[in-house]
C-alpha cells in the first residue's frame, strides 16, 4: 500500500463535504494511508465572521499533531500565514509547510508519499518532484470564483499541471484546458457517496426516515436544492421567477448563503412564502431531507465557472431516487438520458419540472442504475489503476513498513519528532560549513550520528554532498545505497546527476565520481543508466580514450536493451524515467564518443540505427512532455545521416531522413508545447536544423552544390554538438567551428571553409 498526502482546499470538518474529503476517505478505505492537509488559503482573507472564525480555529490548531479521523486517515492543519502568497510571507509559508510536512510524515511513519493536490498554487510551496509521485485533481475552475487572484492562479496552475505526473479533471472542459500542459490528463467526473444517499430510499437502518421538523408543515410538491447558495453559479433570478409563477410548489434550499460570494442577495427569495431557506444541514441528515422531497433542482447559470464544473450533487440526487431537473452544462451532456437537462430559462425549467412531477422522463430504475456506477469507490479504484499503470504506486510502495505491523506508541512518535528536528539542525550546520569551504568539518558533524542507530534518512542524505566535496566517492555511494535500500530515497543522487553545481568542479574528478557510482548493484536502474551517460560525456571532455571505449561499449549495450524492449516505443513515464528519452540520450552519447574516437564507420551505423527507430516512434504515443524534451538529441543523431547522404550522394537517404526531421520539427511546434518549461529552446534548434537540411536537400543535385553548402553543412556539424545559439552571429559561428570541424574530417572533403 502507498502513502498519500492530500493537499486540500477545504477543512476536513467543513459542513459541505466535497471531492477532497471523499477522495481521501476512499483512498484510506482502499488500504492506503492518507494525511489530509487542510486548506492553505487561496484567496486573501475577507473581513467577516466566517473567515475570522476559520482563522481563529486554525490558530488553535497550529501546534497540533496530525489528528486521526478514520482508520489510516489523519488530518493536519498547516501553520501558514493567511494570504501569504508573495514576499517574506511566502518564504515563511514555504518553510512552515515543507518543514511541517516532513515532521508530520516522520510522526506517522510515512515514506515515499504521493502528493495528491487540489490546490492550484501548490508549486508556490512544494516541489512535486520531491515526492514519489504527484497528482493534480482539478475539480473546478477556481479562478472564476469571486475574489480570487486570477493571474496568480492561472500562472501557477499551468506550472503545476506541467510539473505533476498525472492530472485528473472532473469535466471535459477542464480536461481540454490541462491536456495542453500534461499528456496524462484524464477525465474522471464527479461521483457520489451512493450508499449514503441511497438511504433516502432505503431508510435509516432500514427504517423509514422521519420527516424533518422544518419540512413537516411545508406543502408538497417540494422542490429541493442542496449545496452552497452563491450568486456566481446559482441562477437566483431563475429560482425567483419559478417561485413567483408557481405558488403551489415549495422550494426548499439547503446550504450556506454567500460562502464564496459575499455579494449573494437572497432577500427576494426570502420574501416568497413558498421558499424555505434552511441553511446548513449536517451531512448525515441529508438523506432524510431528500426522502421527503419530490424533485431535485440544479438551477445553474451558464458562465465560465459552470462550463468547467461537474456538480457533485447531480449523482447524489440520482442516488436518492429523486427526478432531477438541471441546467444543461457541458459536463452533464453524457447524462441527459437520466435527468431533465435544459437551458437556464424560466419557461424551459417550468415545463421540465411539470413533466418530472407528472412522472414523465427517465424512470427510477434508469436513475438508480446510473448512480450505482458513479461511486467514489469505483472512481478511486480506476484512478489508482492509472497511477499503477504509469508506475507511481510501485515507486511509492518501496520499502513500506508492514501494514499489519504494530502502530508506534505516542512516546515512540515523540522520539521520531525530536530526532527529526535535531537532524534538520545538524544538516543545516554541516552544509553551511561545506559552502564555507570546510567539507571535512561538514562530514565530521554528521558522520558519527549517521552511522549510529540514530542515523535517519535526513542525516544520511545530508552526509552525501560533503563526502563528495571531500572526494570520498565510495563512501558517498555506500550512503546513497543505504538511502535507497532503506528509504527508497534518491534525492542526493538526482542532485549529482541533474544539478551540475553539486558535482566536483574538476572534470576528471567527475569521471572518478560517476565511475564509482556505476559500479553500484543497489541503486535504481534508471539512475545508474544516467550515471553511465554522464560518465561517458565527462570521459570525452577529458579525452580519456581508454575510458571512452569502455563507455561506448556500456552505452551501446544499454541502447540495444532499450531497442529490444517493446515498451520503449510506448513509454508513459515522465522525462528522466522515460525509456524513449533514455534511448535517445544513449544515441546522443554514442555520437559524442564515436566522434571523439574518430570511429566513423560506427557513426554511420549509429545514424541508420537511430533513423530506423525514429521512423517507428510515434511521438504522440509517449509521455508528451518527454516527447518535446527529446527532440534536440534525436535531431542531432539524425544529422549523421544527412552528412552521410551528402558525402555519398545518397538522395534516398537524404529524403528519408529529411521526412523524419520534418515530423520531429512539426511535433515540437504543436500548440500543446506553447508553455513548455524546458530550459533549452528546442523549437529554435529544430528550426535551425530543418532550414539547413532542406537547403542541402534542394542543393544535392546542383552543379554548384558544394559551394552553396558552405554555410549549411558546417552549421549542421556545429548543431550536432552545440546549440542554435552558436549560429547567432557569424563571428561566434566561426569561433565555434574552429573547435568542432576537426572532428568531422571525412565529411569536409570538397567543402570550402
Amino acid at each position: 500500500m502507498a502513502d498519500f498526502i492530500v493537499l486540500a482546499t477545504a477543512d476536513w470538518d467543513h459542513p459541505l463535504w466535497t471531492n477532497k474529503q471523499h477522495t481521501a476517505l476512499s483512498l484510506a478505505e482502499a488500504g492506503h494511508r492518507v494525511l489530509y492537509v487542510e486548506s492553505l488559503g487561496i484567496r486573501p482573507p475577507r473581513v467577516g465572521s466566517a473567515d475570522r472564525t476559520r482563522i481563529v480555529r486554525r490558530l488553535r490548531r497550529l501546534l497540533q499533531l496530525p489528528r486521526q479521523r478514520r482508520e489510516r486517515l489523519w488530518v493536519w492543519s498547516p501553520p501558514v500565514l493567511p494570504g501569504g502568497h508573495s514576499g517574506t510571507a511566502l518564504k515563511l509559508n514555504r518553510q512552515f509547510l515543507q518543514g511541517g510536512l516532513e515532521l508530520a510524515c516522520r510522526w506517522l511513519g510515512f515514506s515515499n508519499p504521493i502528493l495528491w493536490t487540489y490546490n492550484p498554487l501548490t508549486t508556490l510551496y512544494l516541489d512535486p518532484e520531491s515526492f514519489a509521485g504527484s497528482v493534480y485533481h482539478c475539480v473546478d475552475r477556481i479562478q472564476d470564483q469571486p475574489g480570487m487572484p486570477v493571474a496568480r492562479i492561472e500562472a501557477n496552475e499551468q506550472a503545476l499541471s506541467r510539473a505533476v505526473d498525472v492530472v485528473f479533471a472532473t469535466s471535459p472542459q477542464l480536461q481540454i484546458s490541462h491536456k495542453h500542459s500534461n499528456h496524462h490528463t484524464l477525465l474522471f467526473g464527479n461521483v457520489a457517496d451512493h450508499s449514503h444517499f441511497s438511504r433516502a430510499r432505503l431508510g435509516d437502518d432500514n427504517r423509514p426516515w422521519l420527516c424533518p421538523e422544518r419540512l413537516q408543515a411545508l406543502p408538497r410538491p417540494r422542490l429541493l436544492f442542496m449545496g452552497a447558495i452563491d450568486a456566481y453559479k446559482l441562477d437566483l433570478v431563475l429560482l425567483l421567477q419559478l417561485a413567483q409563477r408557481h405558488q403551489e410548489w415549495t422550494f426548499v434550499l439547503i446550504g450556506p448563503v454567500g460562502e464564496c460570494d459575499p455579494s449573494t442577495d437572497v432577500a427576494a427569495l426570502k420574501a416568497c412564502p413558498n421558499v424555505e431557506l434552511v441553511g446548513s444541514v449536517a451531512y448525515g441528515e441529508l438523506p432524510g431531507w431528500l426522502a421527503h422531497a419530490d424533485l431535485a433542482l440544479l438551477p445553474l447559470q451558464l458562465n465560465g465557472y459552470t462550463r468547467h464544473m461537474f456538480p457533485m450533487k447531480f449523482f447524489e440526487y440520482l442516488s436518492s431516487g429523486l427526478p432531477v431537473v438541471a441546467t444543461a452544462i457541458p459536463a452533464l451532456d453524457a447524462h441527459g438520458d437520466v435527468a431533465w437537462l435544459c437551458p437556464p430559462e424560466t419557461t424551459m425549467f417550468e415545463q421540465s419540472i411539470q413533466a418530472a412531477l407528472a412522472g414523465d422522463g427517465p424512470s427510477l430504475q434508469q436513475r438508480l442504475e446510473r448512480a450505482a456506477t458513479q461511486t467514489y469507490e469505483a472512481r478511486t479504484a480506476s484512478m489508482l489503476a492509472y497511477l499503477d499503470r504509469v508506475g507511481l504506486l510501485a515507486e511509492a510502495q518501496r520499502n513500506q513498513s508492514d501494514p499489519l505491523g504494530i502502530e508506534p506508541s505516542l512516546l515512540q512518535r515523540l522520539g521520531l519528532l525530536v530526532r527529526g528536528l535535531a537532524s534538520r539542525v545538524l544538516v543545516a550546520i554541516s552544509h553551511r560549513l561545506m559552502r564555507a569551504g570546510h567539507p571535512r568539518a561538514a562530514v565530521k558533524v554528521l558522520q558519527g550520528l549517521a552511522k549510529s542507530r540514530w542515523g535517519d534518512c535526513l542525516l544520511k542524505g545530508g552526509l552525501v554532498l560533503p563526502l563528495v566535496r571531500c572526494g570520498e566517492y565510495r563512501q558517498a555511494r555506500l550512503v546513497m545505497e543505504q538511502l535507497w535500500h532503506g528509504y527508497g530515497h534518491v534525492g542526493e543522487l538526482k542532485q549529482l546527476l541533474f544539478r551540475r553545481g553539486n558535482r566536483p568542479s574538476e572534470r576528471y574528478e567527475q569521471v572518478l565520481l560517476f565511475e564509482e557510482l556505476v559500479t553500484s548493484t543497489v541503486l535504481p536502474l534508471y539512475a545508474l543508466n544516467y550515471c553511465q551517460v554522464v560518465l561517458a560525456h565527462r570521459c570525452v571532455d577529458v579525452k580519456d580514450e581508454v575510458r571512452m571505449r569502455q563507455s561506448a561499449l556500456a552505452i551501446a549495450a544499454m541502447a540495444s536493451a532499450l531497442e529490444q524492449d517493446p515498451g520503449t516505443l510506448l513509454c508513459l513515464r515522465s522525462n528522466r524515467r522515460n525509456r524513449s528519452k533514455l534511448l535517445v540520450s544513449c544515441y546522443a552519447t554514442l555520437l559524442r564518443l564515436q566522434l571523439g574516437l574518430q570511429q566513423f564507420d560506427d557513426l554511420a551505423v549509429l545514424g541508420r540505427r537511430c533513423l530506423d527507430w525514429a521512423e517507428r516512434l510515434d511521438l504522440e504515443a509517449i509521455d508528451a512532455d518527454t516527447s518535446y524534451r527529446l527532440t534536440r538529441n534525436i535531431l542531432r543523431v539524425l544529422l549523421i545521416n544527412v552528412l552521410e547522404a551528402w558525402t555519398q550522394r545518397d538522395s534516398a537517404l537524404m529524403q528519408r531522413t529529411a521526412r523524419v526531421i520534418e515530423r520531429v520539427h512539426h511535433h515540437c511546434h504543436r500548440g500543446l508545447f506553447d508553455q513548455q518549461s524546458a530550459q533549452e529552446n528546442h523549437r529554435g534548434f529544430a528550426d535551425a536544423v530543418l532550414e539547413r537540411v532542406q537547403r542541402l536537400e534542394q542543393l544535392q543535385h546542383q552543379s554548384d552544390a558544394v559551394r552553396a553548402a558552405e554555410e549549411a553543412l558546417p552549421s549542421l556539424m556545429l548543431l550536432m554538438l552545440k546549440s542554435e545559439r552558436e549560429l547567432a552571429s557569424e563571428a561566434i559561428r566561426q569561433e565555434r567551428l574552429n573547435h568542432v570541424l576537426p572532428l568531422f574530417r571525412p565529411y569536409l572533403a570538397g567543402v570550402p571553409l
